[in-house]
């Protein structure tokens, strides 16, 4: 009789647990996904420069989850608040830096869109901090993990905000890449 009363709430907390991971929906209790686009624009940075990377151009689009439904109101129009970028390395290397988080305005009506213009992601500090900095002439100009003259790296770019209505956001994640050069 001890053996069960120990299983069952260990029984109904594995429950809990493994359903309340699950979102069919998407990444939100939101009425609405948002897409973003980078446009492939591939870009090659100069460790020297010592200047923050940003893209050019960023397009969001909303659309409604359920394709019958409307938004007369505009209750799931989405207001961004912030975005983070997160960094892998392509080739091979282990060393990335740290994720970082920005502040972004803006209003993305549901079924609408949005352009952001000149967006960072990545601090002109971290592309002067490990592993960027074996670039430098002054240290020798190869990365240590590779022994390479370049480092290539991918980022994804994820956005975060709110409805009208109070639901959160969460954007799909968008991946592109950066060559680092010395």
């Amino acid at each position: 009789m001890k053996s069960r009363t120990v299983l069952l709430p260990a029984a109904l907390l594995l429950t809990a647990a493994v359903t309340a991971c699950t979102n069919k929906a998407g990444t939100s209790e939101s009425p609405v996904t948002i897409t973003v686009d980078l446009h492939e624009q591939p870009l090659i940075v100069n460790v020297s420069s010592n200047a923050p990377i940003q893209i050019k151009e960023i397009d969001l689009a909303s659309t409604l989850k359920n394709a019958k439904a409307s938004d007369p109101q505009g209750f799931a129009t989405v207001q961004l608040s912030y975005y983070t970028v997160v960094y892998s390395r392509r080739d091979g290397g282990k060393s990335v830096p740290a994720p970082e988080t920005f502040a972004v305005g803006g209003v993305i009506p549901a079924g609408g869109t949005a352009v952001l213009n000149n967006y960072a992601v990545m601090l002109a500090s971290a592309t002067q901090q490990s592993p960027f900095d074996q670039l430098l002439p002054f240290n020798g100009g190869i990365d240590q993990e590779t022994g390479l003259n370049e480092i290539q790296i991918f980022y994804g770019i994820t956005f975060f905000g709110t409805t009208v209505s109070g639901m959160r956001v969460q954007s799909e994640t968008a991946i592109s890449e950066l060559i680092f050069q010395p």
